[in-house]
């Protein structure tokens, strides 16, 4: 599906980078967006750590119904690990064809997943399909040129960050998403911008596990000097500490219904 691959010891980064500060207030905004009910049923294609799985659940009830879906087995196995209650399941799945019947979910919700996927449009047609009439979709994406990282090298930086768009198919699935949502047969209902802002390089700050992720990527590539990764990477700290630490980077949350004709 795309550049990174989720054994393990990724799942586990990853899992890290989703219990910061930072996502666990993004994934509050998608909560608001999605504006559940008790009762409805809730398909989270990509359910990564599962952490959004969880507070759906929480949201639905018993009454209700969650599936998470995920291309990694090791994902999965954190999830379940987790002993979810009856009404939220987990299972391996491809987000291009989903193992459910048409017409099956109130809701779908779809979070820095789909520019993953080299079909995307595939992605929204299986969407479409195991909506109900009138159900709606969520979409949370990221364009990597909204990304503003400072560093004291440009030019290492700018070379480090195309690099690291091949980590995914699509690194700017926002600017097309509208028109496509519209071929799929949907109604966009609205978008907005949730913004992430460090000033400063810990732990607990997406920055920093983003970090992690794009130096581990591009070394693997070979294409910048050996060096290079590394030498980026530790620069952080020393602007942080410095007080010239700054990252931004948006994330773009699109709602869409599958129309009563």
């Amino acid at each position: 599906m795309s550049g990174l691959k989720f054994n393990e010891d990724a799942a586990r980064q990853l899992e890290r980078v989703y219990l910061t500060t930072d996502v666990v207030a993004q994934r509050a905004e998608t909560m608001k967006q999605l504006a559940l009910s008790p009762g409805e049923r809730v398909l989270d294609i990509g359910s990564g750590p599962g952490f959004l799985c969880e507070s759906i659940a929480a949201a639905v009830g018993p009454t209700g119904a969650v599936t998470g879906i995920d291309i990694s087995s090791d994902l999965i196995a954190r999830c379940r690990s987790r002993n979810p209650p009856d009404f939220l399941s987990y299972a391996v799945g491809d987000a291009t064809e989903i193992a459910e019947p048409d017409a099956s979910f109130d809701v779908v919700v779809c979070t820095q997943v789909a520019e993953y996927v080299p079909d995307v449009d595939r992605v929204l047609a299986e969407t479409f399909r195991v909506l109900k009439v009138g159900g709606r979709a969520v979409f949370v994406a990221t364009d990597w040129d909204s990304v503003v990282w400072h560093s004291g090298k440009p030019d290492r930086m700018a070379a480090m960050m195309r690099s690291w768009e091949s980590h995914c198919a699509h690194p700017h699935l926002p600017r097309s998403l509208p028109a496509r949502f519209a071929r799929a047969g949907f109604r966009l209902d609205g978008a907005t911008v949730y913004s992430i802002l460090n000033l400063q390089w810990h732990d607990d700050t997406y920055s920093k596990g983003l970090a992690a992720l794009v130096r581990d990527f591009v070394a693997r590539k070979n294409e910048l000097p050996s060096e290079d990764p590394k030498e980026w990477y530790d620069e952080f700290a020393r602007l942080s500490e410095a007080g010239q630490y700054f990252f931004s980077s948006n994330r773009y949350i699109f709602r869409a219904s599958r129309p009563i004709p």
